[in-house]
């Protein structure tokens, strides 16, 4: 009876153990995935902060269409985003810069949402608050983001942009939660 209740403190005190390191280690991952969300947040205002001429994409582009021969008519694609027109056919280069600019916004708001919600769910938090606090913070971020924007040279700063931050939010979360759903399912 006795070596029974040695046996049994013997294993509570290691269940406890183990306990305490799963809370450690969830603990510290926790901290990570907030540093990461915060270094996330630091490159966004930094790429913010520049000026038009340091993200502008067009001298490349010219470049790789001097090496590469394209031997088909461009399409008449054109439509007005913020006062601005924009033609594949008349202004080829202005109208490719702006959609890898807005896939670019897609992108790193995208990254942004994962990061807040994954980090959220990291702490047990449930599935419908995650994604709207996910999505408030990017709004912030966003808006942020395009206030910064004033202040840089030749940039210009639209809630159109947010929309489309928003839109990259919700696509990433959707991507993220069904990548994980297949995961585990298999």
């Amino acid at each position: 009876m006795k070596v029974m209740k040695v046996v049994n403190k013997m294993a509570m005190k290691e269940g406890s153990r183990s306990q305490r390191d799963k809370h450690t280690r969830r603990t510290y991952g926790w901290w990570i995935a907030l540093l990461l969300v915060v270094i996330w947040i630091v490159l966004i205002w930094s790429m913010s902060a520049q000026s038009y001429q340091q993200q502008n994409i067009q001298p490349w582009l010219h470049k790789l269409t001097q090496k590469v021969h394209i031997g088909f008519t461009l399409p008449d694609v054109h439509f007005t985003y913020s006062g601005h027109e924009y033609s594949l056919k008349q202004r080829p280069y202005d109208f490719v810069e702006f959609v890898f600019r807005k896939t670019a916004h897609l992108f790193v708001y995208a990254v942004l949402a994962v990061l807040v919600y994954s980090s959220l769910r990291y702490k047990r938090v449930r599935v419908r608050t995650c994604i709207v606090v996910a999505l408030m913070i990017v709004a912030m971020i966003a808006s942020i983001d395009e206030y910064i924007q004033q202040f840089s040279p030749n940039r210009t700063s639209s809630i159109r942009d947010v929309g489309v931050d928003l839109i990259g939010a919700c696509c990433g979360i959707a991507i993220y939660t069904g990548i994980r759903a297949l995961l585990r399912s298999k």
